[in-house]
């Protein structure tokens, strides 16, 4: 299922969050309900003004983000770079293949070992009018990168950049786009793990009809893909309440 208890548990955490620490321990707890041990959620844009003043929320160790941050890493780190060029996760493995790597990011994959940061899955992260970012969930061991796990982490990583741009900029908060009925109908249903088909049979509606008022909604978040369309509706609560009741 799209939306099984897991999911529906880490993202009213993060719901839940005040502050940058409180998102951070949500942000950890769902990495962990997904068989990761650090997570690193980012605003590249921001990531040149001192560290205090960056949108970054992780939980990496100390050690590493110090000497990350003393050296410049970021301005190197092919993470970033790839994270530019897809719009869908991707893991670490597949980083050689899509740009060289030369040998100071080499290095930094080979200190980033040295604490237990070894496997990772990136979430490129976009939102109009926004610098981009990614989120990372790294472990010392390989998880495998299911299409469910993908889906899940790419909700979790959506959810929790909305939530710290909500607490980093809480003077540009404003009412995000309000669906239909239906549209929310059909994105709840899509949330907990529906075809088209089986949300026609549901709504008494045709499939086409299905996937109109789906692409109807992405587009009034202005998201491409449903995963995506998933996090901000619930980021916005206009379908949280029906998927909680939906088990």
């Amino acid at each position: 299922m799209f939306l099984g208890p897991h999911l529906r548990d880490v993202l009213s955490q993060l719901l839940k969050a005040t502050s940058f620490d409180t998102l951070c321990e949500g942000l950890a707890h769902a990495a962990r309900e997904m068989g990761f041990d650090h997570v690193a959620l980012v605003q590249h844009g921001s990531l040149p003004r001192l560290a205090e003043h960056a949108l970054v929320v992780t939980n990496y160790p100390t050690e590493f983000i110090k000497s990350y941050i003393e050296n410049h890493h970021y301005v190197l780190d092919p993470v970033y770079e790839v994270s530019e060029l897809l719009d869908r996760p991707f893991t670490w493995d597949e980083i050689p293949g899509l740009v060289p790597l030369r040998e100071p990011q080499l290095a930094l994959f080979g200190a980033a070992r040295l604490h237990g940061i070894s496997h990772g899955v990136t979430i490129p992260l976009h939102i109009p009018g926004e610098p981009r970012a990614s989120c990372t969930f790294a472990a010392s061991r390989v998880v495998e990168a299911t299409p469910d796990l993908l889906a899940a982490l790419h909700v979790i990583a959506s959810y929790g950049f909305n939530m710290a741009l909500r607490l980093y900029q809480p003077k540009r908060r404003v009412a995000g786009p309000k669906l239909t009925r239906r549209e929310a109908e059909c994105t709840t249903l899509v949330a907990l793990g529906k075809t088209d088909w089986e949300i026609g049979k549901i709504l008494g509606l045709g499939g086409a009809t299905v996937k109109y008022f789906i692409s109807v909604a992405m587009q009034r978040y202005g998201v491409y893909k449903r995963s995506a369309l998933v996090a901000r509706a619930l980021l916005d609560g206009q379908i949280l309440n029906e998927v909680n009741d939906g088990e």
